[in-house]
C-alpha cells in the first residue's frame, strides 16, 4: 500500500509537527491508508526533546516528493531467474509468464545481469551456423538448453536506475537507449523490481496532505509533481494548485492543532494522553501562550478540552515549553535567520519576514550586528528588498525587529519609529501574521513598489 504523508511546511516547529501527528492519528482512526506524519526538513533539538519527553514516535522526514523511480515499480517483485536456471527452464518459465525480459538475481536478491527473449534468439541463430551444420542440429540444440542463465545474460551496456533517481532523468535515459525494460537496484545492487516505457504513462505520484501551510515557497520540495488529497490550515489562502477537487479546512484560529484537536472532539474519536499533550503544545506555542492578537475563543476552549486529557495545566505547561524551546543562544546567526522564514511577494516586489521568540530580548543584543551582516547576505542572494527578524518575547510582551535589506527604510515609514542600530521594537505587537505583514504590505502600496 502506498503512504500517505502528512506534511508541514519547511523548517519544522512544534505547532505544525504537532498538527502532522495529531492528524495521523485521526486519520488512522477514520480512514483506510497508510498515513505517516513527515517533517520536510531535519528536526530542531526543541522538538526532539518534546517527542522524547512525550515519548512519541518521530515523524519521518521528507525533503523531496518529486516523482522518483521508486514510484514506477510495482508493489510486487516481478518475475526472476537464478544463474543457475537452465534454457530449458527459462523457455518454460517465459512463455508461462509472457515475459520476454528476465532479470538474473543470486540468492540474496543481488542483480547479475539480464536476459531478453531476444538474446536468446540471437544466441539460437549463431549457434545453429550455416546450412551444412544442419545434420548436427539436434547436438546444438541440446547444448544450447543445458546454457544456463549465468552464461546467456547480458552484463555490460545495461541501463541500471536506482530508487532515488528522478522520473525525468529515468525518461531521459529512457529514449536514449533501445531497451524496453530496465532493472531498478538499491546501493548495494539489491535487485528491487523494473520500469519500462509503460511505466511513465502510469506514474503514481507521492500522495501528501499538507498541514499549517497552503503556499508552494513553504511546501516540501517537488510539491507541484505531488498527488494533494487535503489541507489543514489557519492561514491565508496560498498559490498551490490541485488536478482534482480537495478537502480544504482552513479556519480563522490561533493554531493548526486548535483544528485537528476539533477533530478528535467534533467527532467523537479517541485521542490518547501523549498526542493531546502534543497538540495542546502545538497551540500554546503558536498562540505564543494565548498572548498573540490571533487567539481566538476556539483555541481557548479547545486547550481546556485537551487540558482534560492529558492531565496538564495549559498555561503552567506553556511556560514550561517557551522556556525550554526558545533559547537563542544553542542556533548560529544563519539558523536563527532561516528557522521559521516566511516569503512574501507581489509583483516583481519580494520580502522576507523571519521570527523567533525568546524569553528575554537581550538575549541577542550581542549578536544583532552579526544577524544583519547574515540577513543582508540573504537579501543579495535571494532578491528581498526587505527582510525583517522578529524577535518576540511574551514575557516583555512586544517584538524587537531587526532590519536589512535595501529598503529597511520602509520599515522606519510603516510603524512610524527610527531605526536604532538596525532595529525598532515595537510594544504590544507578537503576531507576524495579523500585526506586521499587513503593515508592511501596505506601507509598499503606498510607496508605489506594489
Amino acid at each position: 500500500m502506498r503512504p500517505i504523508y502528512i506534511i508541514r511546511h519547511k523548517n519544522p516547529d512544534i505547532k505544525s509537527i504537532a498538527s502532522a501527528i495529531g492528524y495521523q492519528a485521526f486519520k488512522q482512526s477514520t480512514d483506510d491508508g497508510l498515513f505517516n506524519a513527515a517533517a520536510a526538513g531535519e528536526l530542531s533539538e526543541d522538538l526532539t526533546w518534546l517527542l522524547d519527553y512525550l515519548e512519541l514516535e518521530h515523524p519521518v522526514v521528507v525533503k523531496d516528493v518529486s516523482t522518483r523511480v521508486e514510484d514506477l515499480l510495482d508493489e510486487e517483485l516481478p518475475a526472476y531467474a537464478g544463474p543457475e536456471t537452465t534454457m530449458e527452464e527459462l523457455g518454460l518459465f517465459m512463455r508461462s509468464r509472457k515475459t520476454k525480459t528476465l532479470p538474473v538475481v543470486d540468492d540474496q536478491k543481488g542483480f547479475l545481469g539480464l536476459l531478453t527473449i531476444g538474446d536468446i534468439a540471437m544466441l539460437f541463430l549463431e549457434s545453429l551456423g550455416s546450412a551444412q551444420d544442419v545434420e548436427r542440429s539436434p547436438d546444438i540444440v541440446r547444448g544450447l538448453l543445458a546454457k544456463t542463465a549465468g552464461q546467456m545474460m547480458k552484463t555490460k551496456g545495461v541501463v541500471l536506475f536506482e530508487p532515488d533517481d528522478k522520473v525525468d532523468e529515468a525518461r531521459r535515459n529512457m529514449l536514449a537507449s533501445r531497451y524496453r525494460n530496465y532493472p531498478v537496484v538499491d546501493d548495494s545492487n539489491r535487485f528491487l523490481g523494473m520500469i519500462s516505457r509503460y511505466n511513465l504513462l502510469q506514474m503514481k505520484r507521492k500522495r501528501v496532505i499538507l498541514v499549517d501551510h497552503n503556499e508552494k515557497k513553504q511546501a516540501v520540495e517537488g510539491i507541484e509533481e505531488a498527488e494533494i488529497l487535503e489541507i489543514v490550515d489557519h492561514h491565508r489562502v496560498g498559490d498551490l494548485q490541485t488536478l482534482m477537487p480537495i478537502f480544504f479546512h482552513n479556519e480563522p484560529v490561533g493554531s493548526t492543532s486548535t483544528l485537528v484537536a476539533d477533530m478528535f472532539l467534533r467527532n467523537q474519536v479517541r485521542l490518547d494522553a501523549q498526542r493531546a499533550a502534543l497538540l495542546l503544545s502545538g497551540i500554546m506555542s503558536d498562540t505564543m501562550i494565548f498572548g498573540s492578537p490571533t487567539t481566538t475563543a476556539k483555541d481557548k476552549n479547545i486547550a481546556w478540552e485537551l487540558e482534560k486529557i492529558s492531565g496538564f495545566d495549559a498555561m503552567v505547561w506553556g511556560k514550561k515549553l517557551y522556556s525550554q524551546i526558545h533559547q537563542v543562544d544553542k542556533a548560529s546567526d544563519a539558523e536563527l535567520v532561516n528557522e521559521d522564514l516566511k516569503e512574501y511577494a507581489s509583483g516583481d516586489t519580494t520580502f522576507a519576514i523571519s521570527q523567533v521568540e525568546t524569553v528575554e530580548l537581550k538575549a541577542l543584543a550581542p549578536r544583532r550586528a552579526n544577524l544583519i551582516v547574515t540577513m543582508e547576505e540573504l537579501c543579495a542572494r535571494r532578491g528581498y528588498a526587505l527582510m525583517c527578524l522578529m524577535v518576540t518575547s511574551i514575557f516583555e510582551s512586544g517584538t524587537e525587529v531587526i532590519v536589512a535589506g535595501e529598503k529597511k527604510g520602509l520599515v522606519e515609514d510603516a510603524f512610524q519609529n527610527q531605526l536604532i542600530d538596525g532595529s525598532i521594537f515595537l510594544k504590544g505587537v507578537l503576531s507576524r501574521k495579523k500585526q506586521v505583514v499587513p503593515v508592511i504590505y501596505q506601507t509598499l502600496h503606498k510607496s508605489s513598489l506594489l
